[in-house]
């Protein structure tokens, strides 16, 4: 039984000798898979920190910009409010209706030289 034996130890050695070297191999790499993991947890912490910066940043921006929009509508509706353009413009419709029928009136009764004069102020 030593043949046997001694058929099955050489296999063994050869192979102990083989993966031993292997597992060396496989150990180095999961050193090296862990240093970049915790590489990767140091980017993306960092990263993170600069994300949320940002967000808030925008969220500011944003926030200032909704003021200014909100600001500026006001101002328009102030500027609508204090021109009334719809009512000056009927207004004016008005007055040149009121001039061509004094117009008219002036040239039919030969009276009245200066219709200006009676348009009201």
């Amino acid at each position: 039984m030593s043949a046997v034996e001694d058929v099955r130890q050489v296999p063994q050695d050869f192979l102990a000798l083989e993966l031993r070297e292997i597992r060396g191999h496989l150990d180095s790499i999961d050193k090296r898979l862990d240093s970049l993991d915790k590489r990767i947890d140091t980017v993306e912490s960092g990263n993170d920190v600069r994300c949320q910066a940002l967000v808030q940043r925008i969220d500011v921006v944003e926030s200032a910009n909704g003021v200014r929009y909100q600001a500026i509508i006001q101002r328009l509706k102030q500027f609508q409010q204090s021109f009334s353009f719809d009512r000056r413009i009927s207004d004016l419709e008005a007055d040149k209706k009121r001039l061509a029928s004094w117009r008219l009136l002036s040239a039919t009764s030969g009276l009245i030289h200066n219709p200006l004069k009676y348009l009201p102020d």
